[in-house]
Formats: C-alpha cells, sequence, structure tokens
C-alpha cells in the first residue's frame, strides 16, 4: 500500500512538473523580437515608424536606431506576425528588409526623408 502512495506521488509531481513546462514554452512563445533594416534617415523617419508602431495592435513595443537604420520591434505572435509589422513599415514608404516601400507613401514624405538629408533639429 506504502508503494501505491509513493509511485502516486511521484506520478503527480511528474505530471504537475510537465504541465508547468508546457505553461511556461507557451508563455515565451506569445512574445516575439525582430529586428530589421530600414531606409529611414532621420529623426522624422524615426518618430512616424515608431509612433505608428507603438500604437498598433498587438506591438509591445518599437525603437529605431536611425544611425544604423535598424528597427527593434516586440510584439504579440498571437495578435501581429513580422511580415506584417514589416508590410506596415513599407506602407508608410520606408524599405523594411525585403519588403519594398509604397512608392506613393514614400513620395507624400518629407524631402529629407527621402534622401540621405536631415529635417530639422530633431535627431
Amino acid at each position: 500500500m506504502k508503494q501505491i502512495k509513493i509511485l502516486s506521488i511521484f506520478a503527480l509531481l511528474f505530471i504537475s512538473f510537465s504541465a508547468s513546462a508546457q505553461t511556461e514554452v507557451k508563455a515565451k512563445a506569445k512574445k516575439n523580437t525582430i529586428t530589421f533594416l530600414t531606409s529611414a534617415v532621420c529623426g522624422m523617419c524615426e518618430d512616424r515608424i515608431e509612433e505608428k508602431l507603438n500604437y498598433t495592435k498587438g506591438i509591445i513595443f518599437s525603437e529605431l536606431d536611425v544611425e544604423s537604420k535598424k528597427l527593434t520591434v516586440r510584439y504579440k505572435t498571437k495578435q501581429i506576425t513580422a511580415e506584417e509589422i514589416k508590410q506596415i513599415v513599407a506602407d508608410l514608404g520606408y524599405d523594411a528588409d525585403k519588403t519594398k516601400r509604397n512608392t506613393e507613401a514614400f513620395d507624400a514624405l518629407p524631402k529629407c526623408c527621402q534622401s540621405e538629408g536631415h529635417c530639422g533639429s530633431d535627431e
């Protein structure tokens, strides 16, 4: 009888640890971070991209390093995908890795955002 109780306890502990491990894996899979290159060139570009992304459902935060042109985005994988994020950036008029910019949106950007020039003093 003692052996059955001990085996039962071990079985319960095993099931408990297994369920806990699966929950941790699921929790980690709900969020992801991506970093990709953009064609942003100035502080106005940075403000435009970060503001759009930071107010997009499913995005936790975004940060653009204008000097390196690298955009880092932390997001919820159940609400938005990496490709959707890149498409948002492209729709603003900027290249996002291999996702090419929307030319109409690019043409509507301030001239300094269309070149290697710099807008204002927002840098």
